[in-house]
Parts: structure tokens; sequence; C-alpha cells
């Protein structure tokens, strides 16, 4: 695989943030103290009002706020985690990708796109430390607030007929003792927030795994308000209970018609960021190709964990999910 060999310069750091953070800007509204389960507006006693059949099905939702986000790096064994975003094993040279090769997962599934963290060395000798822990001060000041809804669970090991719903919200988190926010809060819905449904959605082994779809994701970096674009994207987690969830990956491919516009955007403050951008994402596409066979997306994947969490309810219904 290409090795990128320029290294970037500090106020990169910026354009890595938009295009890594998948989610949105800060609100104003305060959290809530904890709650008990969401079950979506069901009544406690709805099972004394219907038949045997649907009383044993009582259908759940579970809404779960990102707590850590982080970049996903090429192992020492060569290895990566993310998906098989394409549905291809291509090697080497392959014209479908670009010539990028697909990486093994650590869990030796082959076939994974995950250009991205080939990037994440470049990045790193430009103050990735520094960047990392600016994400998380984000999360935890309320500034990136991705959700997952799961509606319709039945069981945390195994479930075949789930929805999940990308959403995102705002508020100022609390935070617990170990700095990290704490479960059961209550957020406000923001208006731009993506409402995209994952389908299909399975809960298998204690994973949840949903997509592909594509979803269209505001980022807000700095005072600048961004959308990413992450096509066939997939989501998946380890469902530890209802509080928590771990192990989490959310990948796809970014378009490069979203990262010019981010570009452009950005440059309105910084003209150099076009030329970032260009040094970071050149000829790093592998999926997705056109008519002239160059590649329109770049694959990506960030590793995530969640608390359990809810929204206001006058704000639950949101806008229509969109299939």
């Amino acid at each position: 695989m290409r090795e990128p060999c320029q290294v970037l310069r500090t106020r990169s750091l910026e354009v890595a943030f938009v295009l890594a953070t998948v989610t949105t800007a800060c609100g104003t509204a305060p959290a809530a103290s904890p709650q008990t389960a969401d079950t979506g507006g069901v009544p406690a006693d709805a099972g004394a009002k219907t038949d045997a059949a649907a009383a044993a099905k009582v259908v759940t939702r579970r809404l779960y706020v990102f707590d850590s986000v982080t970049f996903t790096r090429v192992q020492k064994d060569g290895k990566a985690p993310g998906f098989d975003v394409d549905g291809k094993v291509t090697p080497d040279g392959d014209a479908a990708s670009c010539g990028k090769g697909d990486f093994t997962a650590p869990d030796g599934q082959p076939g994974i796109d995950n250009q991205f963290a080939l990037l994440v060395p470049v990045i790193e000798k430009s103050g990735l430390q520094a960047f990392e822990g600016l994400l998380q001060a984000s999360i935890d000041n309320g500034g990136v607030l991705l959700m997952l809804q799961v509606d319709g669970l039945d069981s945390f090991v195994d479930d075949t007929d789930v929805k999940v719903t990308l959403r995102a919200g705002q508020g100022m988190p609390l935070l617990g003792t170990d700095k990290k926010l704490l479960s059961g809060q209550t957020f406000h819905l923001r208006s731009d927030s993506p409402e995209k449904v994952a389908a299909p959605a399975v809960v298998k082994g204690g994973t949840l795994d949903a997509g592909p779809f594509d979803v269209d994701v505001p980022v807000s970096v700095f005072g600048n308000l961004y959308v990413l674009e992450v096509r066939a994207a997939r989501v998946r987690a380890r469902l530890i209970d209802e509080r928590r969830i771990e192990a989490g990956l959310f990948g796809g491919g970014i378009t490069f018609s979203s990262i010019e516009k981010i570009a452009l955007t950005g440059a309105k403050d910084q003209p150099s960021i076009i030329e970032m951008v260009s040094v970071l994402v050149d000829g790093m596409g592998d999926l997705a190709p056109d008519a002239k066979g160059n590649c329109t997306q770049i694959s990506a994947a960030l590793a995530f964990s969640g608390v359990s969490a809810f929204l206001y309810a006058e704000e639950r219904a949101g806008k229509a999910p969109t299939p």
C-alpha cells in the first residue's frame, strides 16, 4: 500500500478535525438528571391492553451518545479495523480501488477499506495527540453529540429486528469523577440532526451491526459549519447493557466533493487550507471510481464508545427519519 510521504503543518489539525469528526456543534441547553428507560411513548401498562402475543414483545428504545471518538490506526502487524465498504477484496494495483489494496481486520476479515488509517502517521507528526485531546474536549463540553437510537430492542444478545437511527443532540453534558460523560442525561435534538435510518440492523452475539446507509453529517469546527458526506456508512458496536456501548466503529466512504466544499469554506479564513486538504488526501482515494477511473471517495473508520442518553419528550420524534 502506498504510504504518504508529506508531513503536514500544524494548521492541518483543523482539516483533520473536520475529516474525522462526524457530528455537530455545541448547544446551550443543560443536561437533565438521569431518567428511566425510554419506551418510545408506550405506556407502562400497554401489555395489559393488548393480546398475549403483542404483550410478549414490548418495543423498547435505547439512545446512546458517543462519549469518546478516536482515529483507527494501522497496527504493527499491518491489520486495521474498519469495514468492507465496497464489498470487494482488492489487492494492491486493482483498478477498482485506484490501486489501493485492502486491509485485513484484527479478527481476520479480509477486504477492509480504511485508507484514512494510513494518514494517521502523517497527522501524528503534526500533533495528533493534541488533536485527539481537542476532540475529546469537544465531546466533554457538548461540541460533539452524535447519537445512536435503537428501536425495537428486545435482547442485548440476539435480535434480528431492530431499527437504528443516527441523530445529533445538543446540550452541556455533566461529567463524572472520571471526567467522562455520565450516563442517563437528557439533551435537546438539533434542528439539523441527520435523522438517518441505518438499515438493515441486527444484534448478533451482543454486537449491533447496522448499514450500509448514506448520511450527510453537519460538522462544526472552530465556529465554521460544514457538511460531511459519508457514503455506504456502517456502524458496529458491542451492546454492554442499557447504559453503555463499547468497541464501536463508524466508517464508510467520505466524498471528495464534500471535502472540497469543506476546504472552500475553511479557505474564507485560511486560504492555505485548500493546499492542506490537497496534501492530506491527494492520491488517497480508493472508492467509487468515476468514468475516468478516478476514485471519488476515501475510506475511513473511527472508533467510539457511548453511554445512555435521552431526549426531551417533545423532541423524541424529531423529524421523520429518512429510510
